[in-house]
Parts: structure tokens; C-alpha cells; sequence
């Protein structure tokens, strides 16, 4: 057996090189600066963070509605196979010409999934009340429906409300990035 060992196989391999520490110092400083973007109370921004959503989108559905044109079984494909780009097209017309109620929409969404995943945890609870702890659960329950009900009652606010919780998650997410990447060049 050699003495030199294989970066591939040892323990540490999943620590990016030196040089790629100052990646995931830029991705938590980025993902910082989009966090604050999303904090910061502006309509003018979430219209602005919205429109830029449905451009990625449709940009996104001409690269994939490109490909699928350029390859040679093109014409063999199933009318299906093109929703793979009309879907996220007509998404994103829909997020450029209607930020306010496209952000609307997303919280009446976001508001059914809470209050239905709400009912089920509740349900569970309660139908495990032999088990130890199952209090809780009803109580996570029950605050989750009431989350939904918020969501759906006080969709505008609920809509912003939505975005700053997103922006809190993001810089978390950043800060971590950003002292992951500090430790990372500290031992390198």
C-alpha cells in the first residue's frame, strides 16, 4: 500500500479546496444581500423581485422550448413534452404583467398548503393520543391552521409577510455560508 493517499478517498474531501472558500463566502454574501432585499418593506422591490421571477422563468422556458426544437425527434415528441416550456412561459408572462396579484396568488397557495397540513397534524395527534407527546402535536397543529387561516384572511399582508420570512431564512442561510467559509480558510 503507497504512503500517498487519494484526495477522492479520504475523509475530508467533502472541504472544498482553499480557492473554494471564497465561493461559499460570496454565495452567503449574496444570499445575505437578497435576504435584506426581501426585508427591507418596499413594494416598488417585491414588484421588482417578482418580475425578475417570471424573466427567469420565461428565459428559462425558451432555453428548454430552444432545446427541444434543435433536437432531430422534435416532431415525434407528444404535445406534453412542450408544456415543459409553454408551462413556465405563460407563468412568467402572468408574473411580469401582474406582480402585486401573482404575489397575492402565492400566499392564497402557500395559505391552503399551511391549513391543510395543519388539519392532517392535528389529525395525527389526535388519532395518536395513546402515544406520549401527542399534545404537542395537536398544539404545532393548531397553530399551523391558524397560520393558514392568516394567510388566507390577510392575503396582501400575508403575501409580504411571506417575502420577509423568506428574506430572515436567507440571511440565516448567508450567515452560515459566510462562517462556514471563515472556519474553512482558518484551518486551510
Amino acid at each position: 500500500m503507497s504512503t500517498g493517499t487519494n484526495m477522492s478517498q479520504s475523509p475530508t474531501s467533502s472541504i472544498p479546496p482553499a480557492g473554494g472558500t471564497w465561493m461559499v463566502m460570496l454565495d452567503g454574501v449574496l444570499l445575505i444581500l437578497l435576504g435584506v432585499f426581501l426585508v427591507i418593506p418596499s413594494e416598488s422591490a417585491h414588484d421588482m423581485l417578482i418580475r425578475g421571477l417570471g424573466l427567469l422563468l420565461i428565459a428559462g422556458a425558451v432555453a428548454v422550448g430552444a432545446q427541444l426544437w434543435m433536437t432531430s425527434a422534435a416532431r415525434q415528441y407528444s404535445p406534453f413534452t412542450w408544456l415543459a416550456c409553454v408551462a413556465p412561459l405563460v407563468i412568467g408572462v402572468i408574473l411580469l404583467i401582474w406582480p402585486q396579484e401573482s404575489l397575492e396568488a402565492i400566499a392564497v397557495t402557500v395559505g391552503f398548503v399551511v391549513l391543510f397540513r395543519g388539519v392532517i397534524e392535528t389529525s395525527i395527534g389526535l388519532a395518536n393520543r395513546d402515544q406520549r407527546g401527542w399534545e404537542l402535536l395537536v398544539i404545532r397543529g393548531i397553530i399551523t391552521i391558524a397560520l393558514g387561516i392568516f394567510f388566507l384572511w390577510f392575503r396582501s399582508w400575508a403575501a409580504y409577510l411571506l417575502l420577509i420570512l423568506l428574506g430572515i431564512d436567507l440571511i440565516a442561510k448567508g450567515a452560515t455560508s459566510v462562517a462556514t467559509a471563515k472556519a474553512l480558510r482558518s484551518r486551510g
